[in-house]
This record gives C-alpha cells, sequence and structure tokens, in this order.
C-alpha cells in the first residue's frame, strides 16, 4: 500500500506544473490539488505539504530559509533555527540546547543576557542547593532551609526570608567575626568632658540605681526584652558616656581624698610639736 502511495506520489509530482485539477489515488493515501497542496496519508491537504503520520529523515531537512526570514534546520547532528543567517536557537545531539549559539557546551547556554519575567530556579534536589532568583526575591537553600535571602527592596536575611521593618540584614543565628565596624552618626560622648556638661551627684545616682534598678540612661532588662533587643551603635554610645562619667567620680573622689591626706598630714604635724 505504501509503496503505491509513494509511486503515485512521484507520477503525480512529475506531471507539468500547468496541469490543474485533482489528482487522487483510489486507496484516497495521496493527493495533489488544483492549489498545488501535497498531501500524504490525507485526501485534503492544507498546505504545501500535509503527510498525515511521522516523517522520517535520514539526514537533515530545512524550514524556510529565505535571507532575511526564519529557518529550521532538523537533522541528527543537532538543530538549528535561524534568522537572517544568524543562529536563534541551536540544539546539538547531546540534548544540550544553546541560544545565540550552535555549540552549547552544558545544557542550556546562552550566547548574551538573558531576562527572566518572573522567576527561575537554579539546583534544588531534596539534600542539595537550589538558588531561586526572580522579581519578588532572590533565595539560597540548602535541603529546604534558607541559607541567604535577599528582597527586592534590596534587603538581606541569612538563614531566614523575614527581614524586619527598618532593617538591611537579618540573621537567625549567631555571628562570629575578626572584626566589627559600628557607624555611629549620633554625638560621641566627648561632650561629658565639656564645662558645661552636668554630672549627677552621686548621691542621686544611688537614689535612681535604688529606685529603677539600673544606670540612669540606660535602658533596663524589661526594655530590652520588649524592644527584642538593643541597638549595638547606641548602647557603644551610652556605656562610652557612662565610661566618663565615671572617670569624672574618680577625679573628684580623687581631688577629696587628696584634700584629706593634705589635712590628715598637717593635724599629724601639729600632734609632734
Amino acid at each position: 500500500m505504501k509503496t503505491q502511495s509513494l509511486v503515485g506520489f512521484l507520477f503525480a509530482v512529475s506531471i507539468s506544473t500547468t496541469t490543474y485539477g485533482q489528482w487522487q489515488p483510489a486507496n484516497n493515501n495521496t493527493a495533489i490539488v488544483a492549489t498545488t497542496n501535497v498531501g500524504i496519508g490525507v485526501s485534503n491537504p492544507d498546505a504545501k505539504l500535509h503527510v498525515g503520520g511521522g516523517v522520517r529523515f535520514n539526514d537533515w531537512a530545512r524550514i524556510g530559509g529565505n535571507t532575511d526570514g526564519y529557518a529550521w534546520k532538523l537533522g541528527i547532528s543537532g538543530n538549528v533555527i535561524t534568522r537572517g543567517g544568524q543562529v536563534i536557537l541551536g540544539a546539538d545531539n547531546n540534548d544540550r540546547v544553546g541560544i545565540g549559539l550552535t555549540n552549547p557546551d552544558a545544557k542550556l547556554h546562552v550566547n548574551g543576557s538573558m531576562r527572566v519575567n518572573d522567576w527561575m530556579r537554579i539546583g534544588g534536589n531534596t539534600d542539595g542547593y537550589a538558588w531561586k532568583l526572580g522579581v519578588s526575591g532572590n533565595i539560597i537553600t540548602r535541603g529546604g532551609n534558607v541559607i541567604l535571602a535577599a528582597n527586592p527592596n534590596d534587603l538581606v536575611g541569612i538563614g531566614s526570608t523575614r527581614i524586619p521593618a527598618g532593617f538591611k540584614m537579618a540573621v537567625q543565628g549567631k555571628i562570629i567575626a575578626e572584626d566589627l565596624k559600628v557607624m555611629v552618626f549620633q554625638n560621641w560622648p566627648d561632650y561629658v568632658f565639656r564645662k558645661a556638661y552636668t554630672l549627677l551627684p552621686l548621691s542621686c545616682l544611688e537614689q535612681h540605681i535604688q529606685e529603677k534598678g539600673h544606670l540612669p540612661g540606660i535602658p533596663s532588662a524589661k526594655a530590652i526584652a520588649e524592644n527584642g533587643g538593643y541597638d549595638l551603635g547606641e548602647m557603644q554610645r551610652k556605656m562610652l558616656e557612662k565610661i566618663e562619667e565615671l572617670s569624672l567620680y574618680v577625679i573628684e573622689l580623687n581631688k577629696k581624698v587628696q584634700a584629706l591626706e593634705g589635712q590628715s598630714q598637717s593635724l599629724q604635724s601639729k600632734v609632734k610639736h
């Protein structure tokens, strides 16, 4: 049957192209109609070549291909889509796909920039790493646990995707570093040593400690717990303020001690004489 169809098809093609009408064998497997459409396995082809079944090429086939238009070459050594001679998409016989090139060296090889309108994922087996890149944020995970996350507002999370309002980075866990620099933009406590600074009398300091249970200007343990922690830079500034105040207390007490020692020596001298 297939042999008869092929013979009929070749015979029809050999007929002059000026012949019009419709030719169709009795088995209805092959047809050439007046519109010059050819059908193989169909009696009413709706394209120049209409195959009612599979098609096999031992080498390659090309679709399209005028000078400025698209062309698609299908073959056993790879498939290529071009436009105006420039490669758009290529695939080799190792199941590797190239965009903009015909010799990809990875499963997907892009020769040029790439844009993703929503998101893309790299990796992601059960126990391995996965990297999700998208307009709503980027996330690196391992075994389902977040390692690093960044959202569209340029906020970064380590170990978590939740970044509290007002912060650029949040870390779920501990941090260890060889060095840490905190930039404090508020007044550094050098003002404590200025003459205009009013140092709280020790008696008032004692009273505040007895009533409040913490130093003046330093948040209580309850306040720190309610606020979920404290600002490192601000706390460093406050601690330095208290150290400088303590230095002034020590200097003042030292003056009093020296005065008492002078009075003691004067009294001892009078007693001896």
